[in-house]
């Protein structure tokens, strides 16, 4: 199975290629390419498996 078939598995690569290169040191507020490849990658992958979307919840206060 190929990449192009398996948007999921794509998107988990892209998630897991912008892990490695925060946990190489690259700097999340920096503007090297490295961290726009970072971004990018994270950018791709929720646009290829987006988040389960969030239940409402409930607010307690006291």
């Amino acid at each position: 199975m190929t990449y192009k078939d398996d948007p999921a598995r794509l998107a988990r690569l892209l998630h897991d290629l912008a892990k490695a290169l925060e946990d190489a040191g690259v700097n999340a507020s920096g503007s090297s390419s490295a961290r726009h490849l970072m971004d990018d990658a994270r950018a791709a992958a929720r646009e290829l498996d987006p988040p389960e979307p969030r239940k409402p919840g409930r607010l307690h206060g006291f």
